[in-house]
């Protein structure tokens, strides 16, 4: 809700990726009851390893394997092993869990790998660098396809994993082997051509470094990426992140940089609809407000196809602010009002100062400020809600004069368990501070809230 923010971490408010010794097969972790995984004899801790005769090492090969009415499981059962016949009628739904299996690790040396920017002393899990086009099917995770053969693309086609999410940062073979920090990459060209062969969808991101793919070589990757027909569903162009910790030799898009980076994007994308009848290319809302351009409009988003990457975000919060305002009835001022205070990133806080002034008008018996934290715990040059620190958030608070307010969070600076990246749940943010604490996903559930 409350700022453009990308998917480094796949991620700030998403799935946890779990870290586990690889197996064979896979292992149940429930079987439901009356159903086919049950009837057919599977119990927890069963460890499947094939499915007609086919090795299943994750559960998207399994569910493939099984899509079927009738298929002969091998799994082993302490330590013995045993054969079942699973009888799945109607297309029924087979009623099995699996544990989390290893993900494939990712051999590439990125020049501007946000993983490498991290402090130390963080939970295990941000610091996993995943390269494994299941997660990229499933949970929206860019991979660069960097370490696959053509065998393994071969498979992914064959089980229809479509779409993907792919990052091309530049489709010159040497800038790339040279952003990614591996000579071994494929010819990321040929490999998305193989992919739109056999039937796969991919949206694609380019993640801008001045002195690396910035210029000529960004203007070279996306015509060459709009020479795709339905294979190719998007194009992302977002500036390269950079924290405190950042050791290698790359600068930052500053803002003469943005404009020419917009510029030239907006071009090609132009361009690119005019001729496919839909748009493709699509600027990140961080170039955007870098550059100091003004937001575009709901239609230039489409179906806001690459939302998870921070495209959209703010034109999805104004659209938002406008819905709810037609809603809502105008009162007239009334004393004993409630301090509201809201939280948010350096990105968003325009936007969201805008929605403070005007709520009031709304709902009078509120006093709401919008502030903007700083990101100390990143660097100033990281400026997005989602990868927001709790000790940040609450110096801003303590700064702003927060006793006696409710203060407000955006929900995309905690995962999937509630926690931010230094550990800290809302609740102990707000025994911290010493007041409520409310976190919000949108505008809406602020209000609500309120």
């Amino acid at each position: 809700m409350f700022a453009p923010c990308r998917h480094f971490l796949r991620r700030q408010g998403g799935r946890e990726i779990c870290i586990m010794t690889a197996r064979r097969g896979l292992v149940v972790r429930a079987a439901a009851r009356g159903l086919p995984a049950w009837t057919c004899g599977l119990r927890k801790g069963d460890e499947v390893l094939s499915v007609n005769g086919e090795p299943v090492p994750d559960e998207i090969d399994f569910r493939f394997a099984a899509a079927q009415p009738r298929a002969r499981i091998a799994a082993k059962r302490a330590g013995k092993m045993i054969s079942l016949d699973l009888v799945r009628p109607d297309n029924s739904e087979l009623g099995v869990a699996f544990a989390d299996t290893a993900v494939a690790r990712c051999s590439n040396h990125c020049v501007f790998c946000f993983i490498d920017q991290m402090p130390p002393g963080l939970r295990a899990s941000l610091y996993v660098k995943d390269e494994d086009a299941n997660h990229s099917f499933v949970n929206g995770n860019y991979v660069t396809l960097g370490a696959m053969t053509y065998a393994q693309l071969d498979h992914l086609c064959g089980l229809g994993l479509s779409p993907l999410y792919i990052s091309v940062h530049a489709t010159d073979p040497r800038v790339r082997q040279r952003m990614l920090g591996n000579r071994h990459i494929g010819i990321i060209l040929d490999q998305l051509r193989f992919l739109e062969t056999n039937g796969i969808r991919f949206h694609t991101q380019i993640v801008v470094c001045p002195g690396f793919n910035s210029g000529a070589v960004l203007t070279r990757t996306i015509e060459d990426l709009c020479t795709f027909g339905t294979g190719l569903l998007s194009i992302a162009v977002v500036p390269v992140g950079l924290t405190r910790y950042h050791r290698k030799a790359l600068g930052p898009v500053d803002r003469e940089e943005a404009r020419r980076i917009c510029e030239a994007t907006a071009r090609l994308g132009e361009q690119d609809l005019r001729g496919s009848g839909r748009r493709r290319v699509f600027l990140a809302d961080e170039l955007l407000i870098l550059a100091g351009l003004p937001i575009p409009p709901r239609r230039y988003y489409e179906d806001y196809p690459q939302i998870e990457n921070g495209i959209g975000l703010v034109r999805m919060l104004l659209e938002e602010w406008a819905a709810l305002k037609r809603g809502m009835t105008r009162q007239p001022p009334r004393g004993g009002k409630r301090p509201v205070l809201i939280v948010t990133s350096e990105s968003a806080h325009p936007y969201l100062a805008r929605v403070a002034r005007e709520l009031p008008a709304y709902v009078p018996k509120l006093e709401v400020r919008a502030v903007a934290a700083k990101n100390e715990f990143f660097g100033g040059g990281v400026t997005v809600a989602g990868l927001l620190a709790a000790r940040d958030v609450v110096r801003c608070a303590r700064t702003a004069g927060c006793r006696g307010c409710t203060v407000i969070l955006p929900s995309v600076m905690f995962n999937c368990s509630g926690h931010t990246l230094d550990g800290f749940s809302a609740r102990r943010i707000g025994r911290t501070l010493g007041v409520p604490v409310t976190v919000a996903a949108s505008l809406n559930d602020m209000v609500q809230s309120l």
